[in-house]
């Protein structure tokens, strides 16, 4: 019995010592510029304050945000000729304070990055009239937990999409709770006053006196497609090793050399902005 004992020993302990420790030696991605350049104007304002931020996508093991520094960037007005020069103000950062927004015209993006242009255009599309915003227990997915509805028009004879911003900030904490982005495809509930909601649940119930911030703006269909892709991707629960199902392209393009794209989206909205108590 004690040399089958002291033979199990024995094995037991030589796979336990013999274990080798295995590096995975990752390939290095091309390294891609991400373009953040989202135009947003409230309503109401005069909009000549603008930002866009450079960077770079970095190796698997690395959480620095790599910023792209040294940049030439601009944006035309299409329709005027008018072009507006955004300067490096920080590592990655370029703003102008002299932006016109024009209602409907075509802005184009410029970008020039290590001998490489890259360029985007897009519509400044008119945000909808935020026409109220309550409380209610009906409109959600449960009858037991409230949320804010905001309701807006929506515009005649067009198909339209939309992006819907719930902030929600509470004052005896000094801090936003939550935050969360809605797309919205109108097109068949054309010629209508349109809503959404933002419900709570049993971790986070809405309290008296929480403030909502909610802004609303009318968006291209491709950039509604571009936040569905995204979003989906996001949930999709992908593992470390993962493959993503496809790479998540905005409409930035490399003129320069097609095949070495860019990540990230160029868009201008007007947006309506409303606010709401929760009682």
């Amino acid at each position: 019995m004690k040399k089958y004992l002291y033979s199990f020993l024995l094995i037991a302990v030589t796979l336990f010592s013999c274990q080798d420790v295995v590096e995975v030696d990752l390939k290095t991605a091309q390294e891609r510029l991400v373009i953040e350049a989202m135009i947003k104007w409230q309503k109401d304002t005069s909009g000549n304050e603008q930002a866009i931020k450079l960077s770079k996508t970095s190796s698997f093991y690395s959480n620095q945000l790599v910023k792209a520094t040294g940049a030439m960037v601009n944006v035309t007005n299409t329709n005027t000729n008018q072009v507006f020069d955004f300067v490096e103000t920080e590592d990655g950062l370029y703003t102008t304070d002299s932006f016109i927004p024009e209602l409907n015209a075509i802005y184009q993006l410029n970008i020039n990055y290590n001998s490489e242009h890259y360029q985007a255009e897009e519509t400044l599309f008119e945000a909808p009239e935020i026409t109220e915003i309550t409380q209610s227990t009906e409109e959600g997915f449960s009858t037991e937990y409230p949320e804010v509805v905001v309701s807006f028009n929506d515009f005649q004879d067009q198909e339209d999409f939309y992006r819907i911003h719930f902030s929600q900030y509470r004052p005896s904490e000094d801090e936003i709770i939550d935050k969360f982005d809605y797309t919205y495809d109108s097109r068949f509930e054309s010629n209508n006053t349109l809503s959404d909601f933002y419900e709570s649940d049993e971790e986070d119930t809405f309290q008296v006196g929480d403030q909502f911030i909610i802004s609303i703006a009318k968006v291209s269909e491709q950039f509604y497609n571009f936040i569905n892709v995204l979003q989906a991707q996001g949930e999709g629960g992908f593992g470390p090793f993962t493959t993503p199902p496809v790479n998540v392209k905005g409409n930035c393009v490399n003129i320069t050399n097609a095949d070495h794209y860019p990540y990230g989206y160029f868009g201008l909205n007007e947006v309506s902005v409303g606010d709401y108590v929760f009682e």
